[in-house]
């Protein structure tokens, strides 16, 4: 599983990552600017209140502090030594894994950094599948007030996704439940696969069972680091859920700070209610970091609350501090750390060779 986790980090995966996740932010982008009297957007910005994006900035750290806290209270109990500047990186980390690959699949970020600290490896995945769980949680409950309580100037379609995604929830919230309380499942269909007792397939099915048995032992951890927290440690399941509402709420207030810093003056619970609406159909949007897909539906929901000339600016400003900024220092951190992995094994290689 480390070997995994470390060839799946390899530099070639990502610059293709990062290449995609640009190519699909370009045509989102574009597409929010053609919603947008171009005309204007010269006089927006020269009217921009630089005190509001100050606070867009606070919001966005308030957001990557969330996110640090709400794993390092977990993994805290687990490695004492571990700080919480781990915590940050590992939450950077994710936010950068999950801007470049499809479906916002940033759990690879967290397990790297936290496993070079020295955290147990099923202790992460307990701590990244609790987290997950939680943030579902929040996303399935905000939404499904704001759709009860639609405002009038929402198009009837985006409730109706906003209905079909909380279906889609609610089934990969039960997966996870279902990992987290009876892992064992997973192994079900290894378990049944069956390979003819052949030359050929010895060396698969030799794999298969490395696979099921690693598995098996990840498992074994996993169900002991659920129940120690389930029992032991329920006050940090709720930390944890508090900090996932400091995440996605320092995001939907930030969404309003940036609608107040390009002049607007639209109703703060109008923007909340966009902003919950976005963050919940983007979550498993297929692009890298739901690039293309966001910016594009952030302009349509923000027409009826906006200038025309700064709709695709506020697209544009909306995403830099929710996604761009984060993928950008993620990068770095994952690269430093990479960099130091790989200096340390050419260094023990070196060793090994001198002797």
């Amino acid at each position: 599983m480390k070997e995994f986790v470390s060839k799946s980090l390899n530099p070639k995966n990502f610059a293709r990552g990062i290449l995609f996740f640009i190519l699909c932010t370009i045509i989102g982008l574009y597409l929010s600017f053609l919603r947008s009297d171009t005309e204007n957007i010269g006089l927006v910005l020269r009217s921009v209140e630089v005190k509001f994006l100050v606070l867009a900035v606070l919001c966005m750290f308030c957001d990557w502090l969330s996110g640090g806290a709400r794993l390092y209270v977990f993994v805290r109990k687990m490695s004492p030594h571990v700080t919480y500047l781990h915590g940050l990186r590992a939450n950077l980390a994710t936010l950068c894994i999950g801007g470049i690959t499809p479906f916002q699949t940033g759990g690879l970020g967290h397990l790297y950094i936290f496993n070079r600290a020295g955290v147990p490896f099923s202790g992460i995945v307990t701590t990244g599948v609790i987290s997950f769980i939680g943030t579902l949680t929040f996303l399935i409950l905000s939404t499904g007030y704001v759709v009860q309580r639609a405002p009038d100037f929402l198009p009837k379609a985006i409730t109706l996704v906003s209905q079909y995604s909380l279906l889609m929830f609610a089934f990969t919230l039960s997966v996870f439940l279902l990992l987290l309380i009876k892992p064992e499942t997973v192994l079900l269909p290894l378990t049944r696969i069956q390979l003819p007792e052949r030359r050929g397939f010895r060396f698969a099915a030799s794999l298969l069972d490395r696979l099921i048995l690693t598995l098996d032992n990840v498992i074994m951890e996993h169900k002991a680091f659920t129940r120690m927290f389930v029992t032991e440690h329920k006050l940090v399941c709720l930390l944890n859920f508090v900090f996932t509402m400091g995440i996605y709420m320092s995001r939907f207030v930030g969404g309003y700070v940036i609608v107040r810093a390009l002049g607007g003056d639209a109703p703060f619970w109008h923007v909340i209610a966009v902003q919950v609406i976005i963050n919940f159909v983007t979550l498993f949007a297929p692009s890298p970091g739901a690039s293309g897909i966001s910016e594009f539906l952030i302009a349509i929901l923000m027409k009826p609350l906006l200038a025309s000339g700064a709709i695709g600016l506020y697209a544009l400003i909306t995403r830099f501090f929710t996604m761009y900024c984060g993928v950008a220092v993620g990068g770095i951190v994952l690269m430093s750390q990479l960099t130091k992995d790989l200096r340390r094994r050419e260094l023990k290689e070196n060793e090994e060779i001198a002797e």
